[in-house]
């Protein structure tokens, strides 16, 4: 029977700052998969269940998490930032994990994985970005603001934003966010060193983050080995029957490269 309730890592005890996981454990002869999920997700969504009933049919070792103010973790959403999330990452690596990982990336979390992967060359061994979003504080957020909207953001630290205006769905945005979020652009650098190799998946349909960024990640990662599939269909979450598919098709083709 699959135990969906969730573990713990306490991060600081004195103020209880806990990360909420779960693990699959199944074969030690392969690689482990991580999941780092997008902004304002959490690891019992439709796709992040979706990899781990896979994941666990197909005996495949995974750990998926929530960030701090995510899901089942501690904390309140708007008091973190793409470096604090980074931080989450590096602790689950740190602790929760063992030999080499491949990381799975979904929009915030495929900014992330970029940045895992340069600090972590040696224990990285491949990437699979989902419409990865990296620097998506500045040109998708910020960028886009009016400038009646940034001076709110500047005197109240804090604005609601939608990404796309089909969806119901809006974020506290904080100026917070944006600001740390500059300390971690990749887009603007002649570069991203990786090496490993990369697969990253994208929506032509994509409403929240345009399929050009995945295409502008493919150029600027240093890796020969890097592939790019582009869906007509779906959308930005990729979580319908055929991006799925597409998704568990890119594991198993990193998986033979280990």
């Amino acid at each position: 029977m699959t135990d969906y309730s969730p573990s713990f890592l306490v991060l600081d005890h004195n103020n209880n700052h806990k990360i909420a996981y779960r693990q699959l454990k199944k074969n030690s002869n392969l690689p482990s998969i991580l999941l780092l999920g997008g902004f304002g997700s959490n690891m019992y969504g439709e796709k992040a269940t979706a990899l781990y009933n896979y994941c666990n049919k197909h005996n495949l070792n995974l750990t998926v998490f929530d960030y701090l103010g995510h899901g089942h973790s501690s904390g309140n959403f708007t008091d973190y930032t793409i470096g604090d999330w980074y931080k989450n990452c590096i602790s689950v690596i740190e602790s929760l994990t063992n030999g080499p990982q491949i990381i799975i990336g979904s929009s915030m979390g495929g900014w992330l994985m970029l940045l895992i992967a340069q600090s972590y060359p040696h224990k990285v061994i491949s990437l699979l970005g989902l419409a990865p979003a990296p620097d998506f504080t500045e040109n998708l957020i910020f960028n886009k603001l009016t400038q009646e909207q940034k001076d709110c953001l500047h005197t109240n630290n804090q604005i609601i934003f939608t990404f796309n205006k089909y969806e119901d769905r809006s974020y506290d945005i904080t100026d917070n966010l944006i600001k740390d979020g500059r300390k971690h652009l990749l887009l603007n650098n002649d570069n991203i060193n990786i090496n490993c190799p990369v697969i990253l998946i994208h929506s032509m349909s994509d409403l929240v983050v345009p399929y050009s960024t995945s295409i502008h990640v493919a150029e600027k990662i240093t890796s020969t080995n890097v592939n790019l599939h582009l869906i007509k269909s779906g959308n930005h979450y990729l979580r319908d029957e055929h991006s799925l598919n597409v998704t568990f098709s890119a594991i198993q083709s990193l998986l033979a490269q280990c």
